[in-house]
């Protein structure tokens, strides 16, 4: 009484289809951020580093509440 190979098989695909599709989404969302900072005119580049550190924040938030959300 096993699953069958070809519906293993199928939900193989699905879920990696699923895991690509969210990666995209994330590399988008987080290039996105990247190329906002990119088109503004930063006085110097102090200004430059500020906004990457502030990107950079945000990001390590975002993978501590994944992490969190991984433990549970």
């Amino acid at each position: 009484m096993g699953v069958d190979r070809t519906v293993l098989a199928e939900m193989q695909k699905r879920l990696q289809r699923e895991m690509a599709e969210r990666e995209r989404k994330t590399v988008e969302y987080w290039r996105t951020e990247v190329e906002k900072i990119y088109k503004r005119r930063h006085e110097n580049m102090a200004s430059l580093q500020i906004e990457l550190k502030n990107l950079m924040d945000r990001m390590d938030n975002r993978i501590k509440i994944l992490r969190k959300e991984a433990e549970i």
